[in-house]
């Protein structure tokens, strides 16, 4: 509860902060426009977070903050994951590093089946790429491989 608290806080400050930038650039999205979209996801996420933190307790009444290591074990992963990422996303471009990234957090983290993990991977992954590369037209990273 506290941390979705302290999560929650951060991110009504970005979305405060994000509306000070300019939303459009004529017919293009401004400064503004995705940090303050993230952080109203951020608001979001972070209030459900707080709500079901409220109703999930134990037979005695407190709350489950981590099940037998578990907890521990998917920040171990998450961290490398996200360090991992950020070496390699400039070494083999965005979408393969980020095919990568989701298929590994999808398996490591979520314990999803290799189906799933495989198809919402590459779905997100295109879709992100469709939207930033395309719509937006924001150059991502290549990497060496190249491929797209």
């Amino acid at each position: 509860m506290i941390s979705s608290l302290i999560i929650l806080s951060i991110s009504i400050v970005y979305v405060i902060e994000a509306k000070k930038m300019p939303m459009s650039d004529g017919l293009s999205p401004g400064a503004g426009f995705i940090p303050f979209w993230i952080g109203i996801f951020m608001v979001l996420l972070s209030a459900s977070l707080f709500i079901k933190s409220i109703k999930i307790k134990n037979t005695l009444g407190k709350t489950i903050f981590l099940k037998k290591g578990q907890g521990v074990r998917d920040i171990a992963y998450i961290t490398f994951s996200l360090f991992a990422y950020s070496a390699l996303i400039n070494l083999l471009g965005y979408p393969i590093s980020t095919f990568i990234f989701l298929i590994f957090l999808f398996r490591a983290a979520g314990r999803y089946t290799y189906k799933f993990s495989f198809g919402v991977s590459i779905i997100v992954t295109f879709a992100l790429y469709g939207i930033f590369e395309y719509w937006l037209e924001m150059a991502l990273p290549v990497g060496r491989v190249g491929i797209f």
